[in-house]
């Protein structure tokens, strides 16, 4: 009987443990999930804000039909999130409860067996009988091993009823934490609920708003022809500011080359040996490459290593623009493409380097106003309809660094930084670099 307990008790114990583990990455996977719901309703307030600020204006824009898309999106990814953690608290019960009934059937094997011990016990509860079992023993040691056996089966005995009283007390911490969960996770149903609600709500706001713009078809396509001007223009001085860079990496590259051909000739001509120089050579520098020192080397692989880690350029704001070729908002049929991100933000709102760099042109673009243009290495990264830059060319910058501050439109209060990432000429998308 004492082997099966064994048995028993190595099987109960592999399986608590097994427990035990899932219980200690559960709460870091909560803690997870709830933290980004957190996050999430930070941001649904802040677009709030922008949102009232155009209904008290009464006049349907792109702005608000941008911040209800970004509330919609935010909306829908809290009630993925709270679905979630409906389904994580939902393995969490099924699993505990798993774990009572296992500890019910050991509590039920525990309670049998002393239960068979204690009328053995009853049996046996004559002290005649136990000096009788002692001194029956044909040898000195064997006796004394039957007084150890008595000692032990009484331990054994008393062992027993303190493993009982725990194991009930387990049962009973294990069922408090399951109504704890249950409890938890209606509250999580209602709140997935009201955001359903309100999600709904948003859908019809969009609707309504689509179709009021979709009037203005004349002054959104005006609209749209000069954004697309300006945004040409931008694009253009960035490049070619980037050329410039590449051209005079590859004049660094072949006055080094001159350099180390003059030191051998030199070199040669002292020990009485006559070189001839050699043929000039193409650069090794391409025009989508450039010569990098170890420095530039160091800083371009730590920005590379940042992907998806990048702090904000600003400290509050949401996506109104995304990167690429992606349809017109309101108006069917057009496309239209940007080469980085808007970023909505609040008036008079700092912007700041995304990572550690070097200045390396500040200028003005109509329609995009100021722009400070920062190398990391290969990595570029522009920062454009800034009010005013704080830098100035030539300056390095280390990571969230004051750079500038937004420019805020007159004409619709809009108030978003234009925020593109360039490896030498190639355009990045902004969205898979900074932190999410």
């Amino acid at each position: 009987m004492k082997l099966l307990n064994r048995k028993h008790f190595l099987l109960v114990s592999i399986f608590l443990f097994a427990v035990y583990l899932f219980a200690q990455q559960s709460p870091n996977q909560r803690n997870e999930l709830e933290q980004k719901r957190k996050e999430l309703v930070t941001k649904i307030q802040e677009t709030k804000k922008v949102l009232e600020e155009t209904r008290n204006k009464k006049s349907n824009s792109l702005k608000q039909l941008k911040a209800i898309a970004n509330q919609i999106k935010n909306r829908e990814h809290i009630i993925n999130n709270v679905q979630q953690q409906i389904a994580f608290l939902a393995e969490q019960i099924t699993q505990e409860q798993d774990t009572i009934s296992k500890l019910k059937n050991d509590l039920a094997l525990l309670k049998n067996d002393y239960a068979k011990n204690i009328v053995g016990a009853y049996k046996a509860r004559n002290v005649y009988d136990k000096m009788m079992f002692i001194f029956s023993a044909t040898s000195f040691n064997k006796a004394l091993k039957r007084i150890q056996y008595l000692n032990q089966y009484s331990d054994y005995r008393k062992h027993q009823a303190k493993l009982i009283l725990k194991k009930q007390n387990e049962v009973i911490n294990q069922l408090n934490q399951i109504l704890a969960k249950k409890q938890e996770k209606m509250m999580l149903i209602g709140m997935k609920e009201e955001e359903k609600k309100e999600l709904e709500g948003d859908k019809k706001e969009e609707g309504e708003v689509l179709v009021v713009l979709q009037q203005k078809e004349k002054e959104l396509r005006k609209q749209l022809a000069e954004n697309e001007k300006a945004a040409k223009k931008l694009n253009r001085a960035i490049e070619e500011m980037i050329a410039r860079e590449i051209a005079e990496a590859r004049r660094r590259e072949e006055e080094a080359r001159k350099r180390e051909e003059a030191a051998k000739i030199a070199a040669a001509a002292a020990k009485g040996i006559t070189i001839a120089p050699t043929k000039k050579e193409t650069p090794k520098t391409e025009e989508k490459e450039m010569y990098l020192t170890p420095e530039a080397l160091k800083i371009s692989n730590d920005f590379e290593g940042n992907k998806n880690n990048l702090p904000w350029p600003v400290e509050k704001g949401y996506i109104t623009e995304t990167f690429g070729t992606h349809a017109h908002p309101t108006l069917k049929g057009v496309m239209v493409n940007s080469n980085g991100v808007d970023i909505a933000t609040q008036p008079g709102s700092t912007v700041r380097a995304v990572f550690k760099g070097t200045v390396k042109s500040v200028f003005i673009v109509p329609g995009f106003q100021t722009i400070v243009l920062i190398s990391h290495g290969k990595y570029y990264t522009a920062y454009a309809r800034l009010s005013k830059a704080l830098v100035k060319v030539g300056q390095e910058v280390d990571i969230k660094d004051p750079i500038g501050t937004v420019y805020t439109n007159d004409e619709d209060e809009t108030t978003e930084v234009h925020f593109e990432i360039y490896n030498m000429k190639s355009k990045l998308d902004p969205e898979l670099w900074l932190k999410n």
